[in-house]
């Protein structure tokens, strides 16, 4: 063993792991943080804006027929199928949800914004006391950050949340958006990383 591991070692694991620098301060970590965020944003509103080229019905009932290609045919009033973009697996078509995830809360928007922010700030707040080494955690943070402003900017400038992708599935008839997946994508993965990564076994930099 060498002199460095050597002393690295007889340091204790809770002084070993509080040395290491904070994300505020790497650059690296803004960078794993920043990127997956602003693409994610990015990627959402264009395909928000590519699904609803139009401004949204006045009366939020006439949202049933808004968007590009909604369940229901405006003219005849006949639910129409999805386009599919990955046939048998997933389909385009368009609405506008009030609620939260699978429709849960329809029309408690000003709840749903406070939390929102409120969700945000706690982001934020993780990223800052995280370690600069915590890579997985601020790709992650990104993700959900992305997925939190897109579906934000949605409640807060139309007071609903344009949802545009669904599986060809039975058990899953809930229409969906980018920021829905980059959620669902980052959650998970934060739990997984907390949940099996160890910050504190001697001689790993944490993930």
């Amino acid at each position: 063993m060498s002199e460095a591991a050597r002393d690295s070692a007889d340091i204790p694991k809770e002084e070993r792991t509080a040395s290491y620098p904070k994300a505020y301060t790497s650059a690296l970590a803004w960078t794993f943080f920043l990127i997956p965020a602003a693409l994610g944003i990015v990627g959402d509103q264009w395909l928000k804006l590519y699904s609803f080229p139009n401004p949204l019905p006045a009366d939020s009932h006439d949202w049933i027929f808004a968007g590009r290609h909604p369940g229901v045919d405006p003219t005849t009033g006949v639910a129409q199928a999805p386009w599919p973009v990955i046939p048998n697996v997933l389909g385009f078509t368009t609405t506008i949800n009030q609620g939260a995830v699978f429709g849960i809360g329809q029309g408690k928007v000003l709840w749903f914004l406070a939390f929102s922010v409120v969700a945000l700030a706690i982001i934020l707040w993780v990223f800052i006391t995280s370690s600069a080494k915590h890579r997985v955690v601020h790709f992650a943070l990104g993700l959900i950050t992305a997925g939190a402003i897109g579906n934000l900017y949605d409640r807060a400038a139309l007071h609903g949340v344009r949802d545009m992708l669904r599986f060809y599935v039975d058990w899953y008839p809930y229409i969906f958006n980018i920021a829905d997946v980059l959620l669902c994508i980052g959650v998970p993965l934060l739990i997984i990383r907390w949940t099996f990564v160890k910050d504190d076994k001697p001689g790993k930099a944490p993930a």
